[in-house]
């Protein structure tokens, strides 16, 4: 009985993404887009301010609701200890 050749799989090749990762920094990129946008004619959009005052104004409130549970948390652990020492 002849002896039956081991078929060898291959996995083929990765390929290769159809837009390569850029090695350029985020703000190079864009520069240089603003630049392309600019030099083709088209207007450029407006800039946001960095952090609204309604943006102050959740983070104030979620500090503050941070600090109640935190308040919380640590009377029920008082509450917990008392009642593991009776």
């Amino acid at each position: 009985m002849a002896k039956a050749k081991k078929k060898i799989l291959r996995r083929p090749a990765p390929k290769a993404p159809a837009f390569p990762a850029s090695s350029l920094a985020p703000q190079v990129l864009e520069q240089a887009a603003q630049g392309w946008l600019q030099s083709s004619g088209a207007t450029a959009p407006a800039h946001r301010p960095t952090r609204p005052i309604s943006d102050d104004r959740l983070a104030e409130v979620l500090t503050e609701t941070l600090r109640q549970l935190r308040a919380e948390i640590a009377e029920l652990r008082a509450r917990l200890d008392r009642l593991e020492t009776r």
